[in-house]
């Protein structure tokens, strides 16, 4: 009964506003003197913060958003690029609709870590607080060894392409063929009668990605979800909206990161005595963690990856940084046992 209470309150406090055109769900829970702004990493909703809202709404107000084409949000009409300062422009717009444009506590995973420090920056007189989780460094692509997800971005050409090709794919009732044999139940299929593999290659020059990454979401994150959110994970991972604009921040990240180190805020002691949190992954597991335990990622890269958590460390005099034992990079919020860590660390 309880937890049909807590659900009947989150439908009660979710809703859509007009930002530029642009329909933004979001959702407020709890309450407190202060708000805690959740900003999900690069191509996630807002459904990435469930384990952490759920903890931080029996103390506090939260607050969590979806951008254009993720989780709940229809897609944006306009132009496909995300670069940091739009998205932090649409995120202020909300806040002040919603009259919560004070006495924030910003939250950023990932690549929303720029967008958090952004905003700090921006409108430092609404901030009290800020919580960067495993957040992107502006640097990554020039002081992060080797190739990875972490430093090798599209250009604006192939996202462009990549974007109009998931397009075509779906009119035409492919993608949803590639959905389907990019699952397990394909892959058994394809041990006992190999000649089907030459299917998967077929549709990999036809550009199987989007569908292999959005299933690979589905079996890897997904278990992690109580019961009730799992439909909800899986058909946002299955929208073509959702691949979309997953392709378009993955695409705009260059352009986020270049525009973030024309602005020159990674200094120590940047943001004064504002109290800052740094929630780090476990560089003995590294990235993968207990989500992708046999990941253990390259050593050099882990080092430089502490390095930059360091520096972001120093941006306050008034700063602490925990590193959560075993966690991996997304397993800080989609992991439970990792996530309840990250929470106390923002109750902190």
């Amino acid at each position: 009964q309880e937890r049909v209470r807590r659900r009947r309150r989150r439908r009660q406090l979710a809703n859509f506003v007009d930002i530029d055109g642009k329909q933004i769900y979001f959702e407020v829970e709890g309450q407190g003197e202060f708000t805690v702004v959740l900003d999900a990493g690069l191509g996630m909703s807002s459904l990435s913060w469930h384990w952490i809202k759920e903890i931080l709404a029996r103390e506090t107000r939260v607050f969590c958003f979806d951008r254009p084409g993720l989780g709940r949000s229809p897609p944006d009409k306009g132009p496909w690029v995300r670069r940091v300062d739009s998205i932090v422009d649409v995120t202020h717009k909300l806040l002040g609709k919603l009259n919560l444009q004070k006495n924030l506590i910003l939250v950023g995973h990932s690549s929303s870590g720029m967008h958090v420090r952004l905003y700090a920056h921006l409108y430092p007189e609404q901030v009290k607080g800020i919580v960067l989780i495993d957040a992107a460094h502006e640097q990554q692509l020039q002081k992060l060894q080797g190739n990875s997800i972490y430093n090798s971005y599209p250009t604006r050409e192939m996202t462009e392409h990549k974007m109009q090709r998931l397009k075509f794919l779906s009119k035409t009732g492919l993608l949803q063929i590639m959905y389907a044999i990019s699952g397990p139940e394909f892959t058994r299929m394809c041990w006992r009668f190999p000649l089907l593999i030459y299917i998967l290659k077929f549709f990999d020059k036809l550009g199987r990605s989007a569908a292999v990454s959005a299933r690979q979401n589905e079996r890897i994150l997904g278990p992690h979800f109580p019961s009730h959110l799992k439909s909800r994970f899986r058909a946002e991972q299955s929208n073509v909206d959702s691949m979309l604009a997953m392709i378009a921040e993955h695409g705009s990240q260059k352009d986020s990161m270049e525009f973030m180190q024309t602005l020159d805020i990674m200094n120590p002691e940047q943001l004064g005595d504002m109290p800052l949190m740094i929630v780090s992954r476990d560089p003995q597991t590294g990235a993968g963690g207990r989500l992708y335990p046999n990941a253990k990622g390259d050593p050099a890269r882990e080092k430089q990856h502490e390095e930059f958590q360091l520096e972001q460390a120093a941006l306050s005099r008034n700063s602490l940084r925990i590193v959560v034992e075993g966690a991996g990079h997304g397993s800080l919020l989609f992991v439970r046992e990792d996530a309840v860590e990250a929470a106390k660390a923002i109750l902190q």
